[in-house]
């Protein structure tokens, strides 16, 4: 009993003495949509509008972090988009909303993608809440409960 016991105090000092990574460099900011979509194009449409698309957000938005499109089994397109912060994923809205720097390039993804769903991963902000709500997706939110963040 002894030994169980000074072998379970060694293990605790050794786990404890490991340096904590895991909340470095966490933002506890970040919002992360997962946008489900249909395709109204054939498939070598969407991809190169995807290409397309994808380089116009990295060029024109410094506060996403990340912009990938996927395609699933079931036939729908999914979007991923990670923003630094609410700040970040409000100036999107701005930039595809009428008269936004992208107003006319959003015209074009709406012919090309329906979007069905968008669940918002994060700590979103009242605002931010305010303008999806109001721009009419069909939206879910999910609050964190922990997790971490790598560059």
């Amino acid at each position: 009993m002894k030994k169980i016991t000074i072998i379970a105090i060694l293990l605790c000092i050794q786990i404890n003495s490991y340096p904590s990574t895991a909340s470095e460099g966490f933002n506890a900011k970040e919002v992360t949509y997962v946008v489900e979509m249909s395709a109204k194009k054939p498939a070598n449409q969407i991809d190169q509008f995807s290409q397309y698309y994808q380089q116009l957000v990295e060029n024109n938005e410094p506060g996403t972090l990340a912009w990938q499109f996927f395609r699933g089994g079931d036939d729908k397109i999914y979007l991923i988009e990670r923003y630094e912060n609410s700040e970040a994923a409000n100036q999107h809205i701005s930039n595809i909303s009428p008269g936004g720097l992208s107003e006319e390039e959003f015209g074009r993804f709406t012919e090309h993608f329906v979007i069905e769903k968008i669940q918002v991963h994060g700590a979103a902000s009242d605002d931010l809440k305010a303008a999806l709500e109001a721009a009419g997706f069909n939206l879910e939110f999910r609050i964190p409960i922990s997790g971490y963040s790598r560059k």
